[in-house]
């Protein structure tokens, strides 16, 4: 296609005025100790007309089934870990209302919750527990041990293909700027 550009920006750094057709962020919010300026900022960054696609996730929809306590240990660790870097591991059930409230128009939303009993879905867990290890940490929500154990339970649960996993929720949310 060729009248159409893409641009990658730094949110921190400002995303311009009235420059964009459509802004897009995928777990952006989630991460922001303000994500009302991060949603402004974007909006800002639209052109009047211009759609606002913002993607996030809501913790409390993961699930392990049968339950195990490693699972539950390891929802608790993020959400904490979350919560004490100063994001919010809930914010996509809150993400219509903010745009609404934000003054855009004509919002919509959608759920999705990607889920099996095997594949590369059950791996997220144990990946993301990885990940923020460091974080977890550093704040004592977690030691190294500890981290190190719930990994290796999270890969045995990804293994077994009769338990089923289910990730957060993602809500997706675009809403028209007037």
């Amino acid at each position: 296609m060729a009248n159409v550009e893409f641009r990658v920006a730094d949110l921190a750094d400002g995303l311009g005025e009235a420059e964009y057709d459509v802004v897009y962020a995928r777990f952006v919010l989630t991460h922001l100790r303000d994500p009302g300026a991060g949603l402004a900022s974007m909006i800002t960054a639209l052109k009047p007309g211009g759609r606002l696609v913002v993607e996030d996730i809501d913790y409390r929809g993961s699930f392990c089934d049968p339950e195990r306590a490693s699972f539950a240990r390891y929802e608790e660790i993020y959400e904490e870990t979350a919560r004490l870097n100063g994001g919010d591991p809930h914010i996509a059930t809150r993400l219509p209302l903010m745009l609404v409230d934000a003054g855009l128009h004509r919002v919509v939303a959608a759920v999705t919750q990607p889920s099996g009993l095997e594949g590369e879905v059950k791996l997220l867990p144990p990946l993301t527990l990885e990940n923020i290890k460091a974080m977890a940490v550093r704040h004592r929500v977690a030691t190294d041990d500890e981290v190190d154990a719930l990994v290796a339970e999270l890969y045995e649960i990804a293994a077994d293909p009769r338990t089923y996993v289910g990730n957060p929720r993602m809500v997706q949310v675009w809403g028209e700027k007037p």
